[in-house]
């Protein structure tokens, strides 16, 4: 078995360390001021660059299971996933008595 050589000894997800560091490398930069300048240096500079960043959206959305607003992306070729309910939780908000079934 191979001796833990991080200091913390939590890597991957659990990499408390590196998501601190990010966490107030971006309060800070949020904080600096030159978010407007950023978002303005990323914008397109033209029609042709603005229609390929469109395009680059819509492509890398088209693998997404689900649109940021919540809606089913229709390039998806992935089932649609069933609406979850509170077990016994009827529909129009009364429970019914549970049934009997036979032999208990």
């Amino acid at each position: 078995m191979k001796p833990n050589t991080s200091k913390s000894g939590i890597q991957g997800e659990g990499d408390y360390d590196s998501a601190k560091k990010y966490d107030e490398q971006a309060r800070a930069f949020a904080e600096s001021g030159k978010v407007e300048q950023a978002a303005k240096a990323a914008a397109p500079r033209n029609a042709q660059e603005k229609e390929d960043m469109r395009r680059a959206e819509a492509e890398g959305r088209s693998h997404a299971k689900i649109d940021p607003k919540g809606s089913k992306d229709n390039g998806s070729p992935s089932r649609p996933k069933p609406v979850k309910e509170a077990p016994g939780k009827h529909p129009q908000g009364r429970n019914p008595a549970p049934e009997k079934l036979p032999g208990r």
